[in-house]
């Protein structure tokens, strides 16, 4: 780790608001035996050895695993503790540039930056104003923004003066916002649209706690003035905000390691989101773990970290405080997939978080521009290939072999030319995929396993080649395998559900003590996650309990939630529907009802005389996508957004009965079961892909 106390004599050209609170006491690493540096964690995480035996089992019945590594977490007391002190010292490490974080100028496609000096004096006015319109410490701030300098002065902000961020989601549903902001009643909210604004004050009546919003950009209309005053609710724009900070005297109110930073939601495209706790010693705990197992291989001081993760996701606010904490400099991007590769381009970051949807994309376009390249070229390619993975194996990872130059460059350019590590989250990766991205660009690829609540558990090596597993439990974290007998997987079989427990567990969901309680049990967090250990002591993941499952977003899914609504469509009799985690899109088995389903294909003009039969119809894809027009409909007058709409079908023309085993007496569908008979025509479903066209979802 870095040595804090060689810089201490900045502290003197340092604004006195920084140093408030700062402690120059560092946090350490230690085994059983002596202190292990990042340095040697590093060189362990690469021996074969211990990428042959990565966790080990603890002495009892349940047996708890734990990493190999002869490696503890001292549970130190100094800093940095709160995310308010991550950030000052945060200012002392980046000598280098003095950059707190960067974006791309809209008119002259050219870089700019904040520097810390702008960052501390832009947040100190913040703070203060938000105290001048009647915030609290203790009190909640909701933001709804993007990633930008606007949402870390407002995490900086509200920090300094012991408020709670309740961060939303950009993109969630207009119905779950408004549920989140009536749990947390902040008396301000900061957006950056007036749609969002707007949609605020169509329902101030219920939001009446509500005083005032700050739109970030664009400087509000005068429409939107005039609304806002007839609800009796203050708009103000970023500027008049910061004029309004300016010169008051409101003392700083640090928060305690044990205050609550964030409310933190839980994914909203399933069901009424849920807030979880999140402590300042929680988050900064995970940091030290993460940076402890990462630094020698990620960070470099001034190093830039590609920021496009929702403010709202815990992935993107760990990433980007681990970004700025040990140094690096937080770049945003424009918020548009559609300049998404150009963003990398130009930014050109050495650490750049990602999540599989994009990362198979890239993969995808790869592979298809390889088709239609020719024999030599694609020869050539594969060739590259073998060898650069057969250095890899030997433990030899680097970027300007001569494999990376006849091959390799243009992927690497793709991403800027200078990444040094790839971080993906939120669900799982193709194991190719996670391959292709090792040998082409040379660099460390982590795959990380974690949830809102329980934030990093577990880890792969970057040296490690082998893939379909997400790692073993890193240092300070314990998991255990627990039986789900209504699934067929028992614990005695390293088959189970995922138990997790460690420093840095969330403290409980927000006034949501009935599910808190269904979720944490004796100290452990029941992810709700279904996986298997294999032999090396490593995790590899099988099913959610209770049928929830993940997109390549990282989205969860209720399907039950969706089918309920699907069975509106009168001639459907049953609906399974389904989705893996590295695909983009939900799918979905349907039993039509034989007689009404013909009858409405007659009215449609599908039946064109004797010989249509039913099963013929099942198979017709015309009718296939006239049944996805009608299920997508009535979805979307339930509120289905779009991730969580099928967007293909199979039509079965032999009904679930129990007799057959599909479901229950009471007429459940038993999900194993219809997803195992099934796997192959899933399989032809997304070979297929999409029957619709795409709206616009990342």
């Amino acid at each position: 780790m870095f040595l804090l106390a060689r810089l201490i004599p900045m502290q003197r050209t340092l604004p006195a608001h920084w140093r408030m609170g700062l402690n120059t006491r560092s946090f350490v690493w230690k085994s059983t035996q002596k202190p292990a540096t990042p340095e040697e964690i590093y060189q362990l995480y690469r021996k074969p050895e211990f990428l042959n035996n990565m966790s080990r089992i603890l002495p009892g019945p349940d047996r708890i695993r734990v990493t190999s590594a002869d490696i503890e977490m001292e549970k130190t007391i100094r800093f940095p503790r709160t995310v308010y002190e991550a950030l000052q010292n945060a200012a002392l490490v980046n000598t280098v540039t003095r950059n707190i974080c960067g974006w791309i100028d809209p008119e002259t496609q050219e870089l700019r930056f904040l520097t810390y000096d702008q960052f501390f004096a832009e947040a100190k006015q913040l703070s203060a104003a938000l105290r001048e319109l009647g915030a609290q410490p203790k009190n909640v701030v909701a933001t709804n923004l993007t990633v930008s300098k606007e949402y870390l002065e407002a995490m900086y902000g509200t920090t300094s003066m012991s408020m709670i961020l309740q961060p939303i989601y950009p993109n969630l549903d207009v119905n779950s916002v408004r549920n989140i902001l009536k749990q947390g009643k902040p008396p301000i909210y900061l957006v950056d649209s007036e749609a969002k604004a707007l949609a605020v004050i169509a329902h101030a009546s219920e939001l009446a706690f509500i005083k005032a919003i700050v739109i970030s950009k664009p400087e509000p209309s005068k429409d939107l003035r005039r609304r806002a005053k007839a609800a009796n609710i203050q708009i103000l724009s970023m500027n008049e905000v910061l004029k309004l900070g300016e010169g008051k005297a409101h003392d700083l109110v640090p928060p305690d390691p044990s205050d609550t930073f964030g409310l933190v939601y839980t994914s909203g495209t399933t069901g009424n989101p849920k807030g979880v706790i999140i402590t300042h010693e929680s988050l900064l705990q995970a940091y030290r773990v993460t940076s402890g197992l990462m630094k020698p291989i990620r960070r470099r001081v001034g190093d830039y970290t590609f920021c496009f993760l929702p403010t709202g996701h815990i992935y993107g606010i760990m990433f980007e405080l681990l970004s700025l904490i040990d140094g690096g400099t937080a770049m945003f991007w424009r918020g548009n997939v559609k300049t998404l590769t150009n963003d990398l381009k130009i930014i050109r970051p050495h650490n750049i978080p990602m999540v599989p949807r994009i990362m198979n994309r890239m993969f995808n376009e790869v592979h298809k521009s390889l088709e239609k390249a020719s024999f030599f070229k694609r020869a050539l390619f594969h060739y590259c290939y073998r060898k650069k993975r057969n250095l890899m194996l030997k433990g030899n990872f680097r970027n300007n072999t001569i494999y990376d130059k006849l091959a390799f460059q243009q992927i690497r350019d793709a991403l800027g030319g200078r990444v040094s590590i790839i971080v993906s989250a939120s669900a799982s990766l193709n194991p190719s995929v996670l391959e292709f991205f090792k040998v082409t660009c040379g660099c460390a690829v982590i795959e990380m396993y974690g949830s809102t609540e329980a934030l990093l558990a577990t880890t792969t090596s970057p040296f490690d080649l082998t893939a379909g597993h997400i790692g073993a439990p890193i240092p300070s974290v314990e998991i255990k395998l627990v039986d789900v007998p209504d699934l067929g997987y028992f614990a005695k079989d390293d088959i189970g559900e995922i138990y997790i427990r460690s420093p840095y567990l969330f403290k409980g969901y927000y006034n949501n003590g009935m599910e808190t309680k269904q979720v944490l049990k004796d100290g452990w967090f029941a992810s709700g996650d279904v996986a298997r250990w294999t032999k090396e002591g490593k995790l590899v993941m099988i099913d959610r309990q209770k049928d929830i499952f993940k997109l390549a977003q990282g989205e969860y899914i209720t399907p039950e939630k969706i089918e309920a609504i699907y069975s509106h469509v009168i001639f459907m009799d049953d609906i399974f529907v389904d989705g893996r985690s590295e695909e983009s899109f939900c799918i979905a088995i349907a039993v039509p009802n034989k007689t009404l389903f013909l009858q409405w294909a007659k009215d449609k003009g599908f039946v064109r005389g004797p010989e249509t039969t039913f099963e013929n119809l099942c198979k017709d894809v015309s009718v296939r996508k006239a049944c996805l027009e009608e299920l997508r409909a009535v979805g979307k007058n339930h509120d289905l957004n779009e991730l969580q709409q099928i967007r293909n079908l199979y039509l079965e023309s032999v009904p679930f009965t129990p007799q057959n085993g599909l479901v229950t007496t009471t007429l459940k569908i038993k999900r194993p079961l219809v997803r195992k008979k099934y796997d192959q025509i899933i399989d032809e479903l997304y070979r297929e892909g999409s029957l619709v066209a795409k709206q616009g979802v990342l």
